[in-house]
């Protein structure tokens, strides 16, 4: 806890209070003093130091973004402003998705991390998750920041790139380091089903992992296994989809752990399976914990390498490229990707390639003259299987449905980037927060004060959160001012990091440590 010299009081009047709980919004006047909220109430005669008029804006909680991904493209260290998120009232992140942390890494090694980033960018000077966070404490960001361990990053520390199942002296180091990595803060494990690197994970493994968090109150999250040849190409999968989610069903009531489905939107022809499978979510409420994120767009952003069948996959990002300059090897991934179009995929990030960014991949190809699915191996191998793409994939019509059910919540699965990248850069989940609030207030598929609780109260729920999530009298001062779908002003931890819609050049996150309680 910080200690102030001396009490800074604000003010902010004449508001339409959405307290993050779903309850309708009320007239009121929030009193802050320094980072906590001091009263909620009616205070027409307060003096404070500060006193900011509404004039009938919503004020709620800062939004918590569950699903976020500037760890693992290192912008948290780039960009530590994380002012995307700001900009959209963000002021909680938590990332260590995907299977994939920045800790714990006990041989300083950042290898998982090539295909989206460059791995030698930072010196890593840290190895538990303690001294990550002590890391992060000297080089703090503008937005609360958290962590999940991730499940592959895990298994590479033990058996790096091999591709089997753990042995019992091996699960007995995967769980010592899990807890460890609880015990020190984590809020719970990440596991990404849909990679090759986990995709064949034994149940029991994932069960283990689970019963562990447990002790410690943690949250799990997933991509559920797709069955499929690849990571992208769900072709026949639909036999398997909700198979694939009862499990998590069962391995929650088993355990007793929470868990989260990120990136849970309707794919295009899956509409029924999906429908098939919130229902199934739906009906074990009573002995399952067990909800799922999505985001407000009719996209996916995906790495470069996922569009590979999951054969081509395995191994590390030198011996994927290494079988891409090998023409039998080729000619093998071009057949088996022989349906591949391109159409309506579009060139998301293309480090030290930055022109590329926005052109289809239909463009790319006419550019060096080849047809799909070269064209794809060729921009894999110029940008060393670092870029990703926008794959226009998902089934938009089934959202206000997904929408209307208590167990989901909206996340971006999106990161931060400094301004010189994000110039050059579709505004893809940039926008994340005002296109839901947007689509929320003009088709009402729900109440805004329930939208406004599946990105606040309710992530702060599942995580854990202390003290963020609820504009609350002792509560930390993580607030939003917007008007319609417009983000006015933002405050992290009782300072003013948003004002009229524009960044302050503030930085006042806090590093996050899950209480273990």
């Amino acid at each position: 806890m910080r200690e102030f010299l001396f009490v800074m009081t604000t003010l902010i009047k004449n508001i339409l209070l959405i307290d993050g709980s779903g309850q309708p919004a009320v007239k009121a006047d929030v009193l802050l003093k320094n980072e906590k909220i001091a009263a909620v109430g009616l205070f027409p005669r307060y003096q404070a130091d500060t006193i900011i008029d509404g004039m009938g804006a919503y004020l709620a909680p800062g939004f918590i973004d569950i699903n976020t991904n500037s760890d693992r493209y290192l912008t948290i260290f780039s960009d530590p402003s994380q002012k995307q998120f700001l900009l959209q009232g963000i002021t909680t992140i938590i990332g260590g998705q995907d299977g994939l942390s920045l800790a714990p890494l006990l041989y300083g090694s950042l290898d998982l991390q090539k295909f989206w980033t460059d791995p030698y960018a930072i010196n890593v000077d840290w190895h538990t998750v303690e001294d990550f966070f002590d890391v992060l404490h000297r080089r703090p960001m503008g937005v609360n920041f958290g962590t999940l361990v991730g499940h592959s990053t895990l298994r590479h520390t033990i058996i790096g790139n091999d591709f089997r199942d753990l042995t019992a002296k091996e699960l007995d180091v995967f769980r010592y380091m899990l807890a460890q990595a609880m015990h020190e803060g984590a809020f719970g494990i990440s596991f990404d089903l849909q990679s090759p690197v986990a995709a064949l994970t034994p149940t029991k493994e994932i069960k283990l992992a689970l019963e562990t968090i447990e002790k410690y109150r943690g949250l799990a999250t997933f991509k559920i296994r797709s069955g499929s040849d690849s990571t992208v190409h769900l072709g026949d999968t639909k036999e398997h989809f909700v198979p694939a989610v009862m499990e998590l069903i069962n391995l929650s009531k088993e355990t007793g752990a929470r868990v989260v489905i990120n990136n849970f939107s309707p794919l295009i022809g899956f509409e029924e399976p999906y429908r098939t499978a919130i229902e199934s979510i739906e009906a074990n409420t009573a002995n399952a914990d067990v909800h799922f994120s999505m985001h407000p767009f009719e996209y996916s952003v995906v790495p470069i390498v996922s569009f590979l069948p999951v054969w081509a996959q395995r191994g590390g990002a030198e011996e994927i490229l290494k079988n891409l300059e090998s023409p039998e090897l080729t000619a093998k991934i071009i057949a088996d990707l022989s349906g591949f179009s391109g159409d309506d995929i579009v060139i998301h990030d293309a480090p030290e390639f930055d022109y590329l960014v926005g052109k289809t991949l239909r463009a790319f190809g006419e550019d060096y003259g080849t047809a799909m699915p070269e064209t794809l191996l060729g921009l894999m191998r110029l940008t060393k299987l670092r870029a990703s793409l926008v794959h226009h994939n998902l089934s938009f019509g089934e959202f206000n449905h997904a929408l209307a059910s208590d167990r989901s919540f909206i996340a971006s699965s999106g990161a931060s980037f400094e301004d010189k990248r994000l110039r050059t850069r579709p505004q893809l989940f940039t926008d994340t927060i005002p296109t839901y609030l947007g689509k929320v207030l003009a088709e009402k598929p729900i109440a805004l004060e329930s939208a406004v609780y599946k990105i606040t109260g309710l992530p702060a729920q599942r995580l854990g959160l202390k003290q963020r999530g609820f504009v609350r009298e002792g509560y930390f001062a993580d607030l939003v001012l917007f008007r319609d779908a417009h983000i006015e002003t933002v405050f992290v931890n009782g300072v003013v990091a948003v004002r009229d819609g524009a960044y302050a050049n503030v930085i006042n996150g806090r590093t996050l440590i899950h209480a273990n309680e």
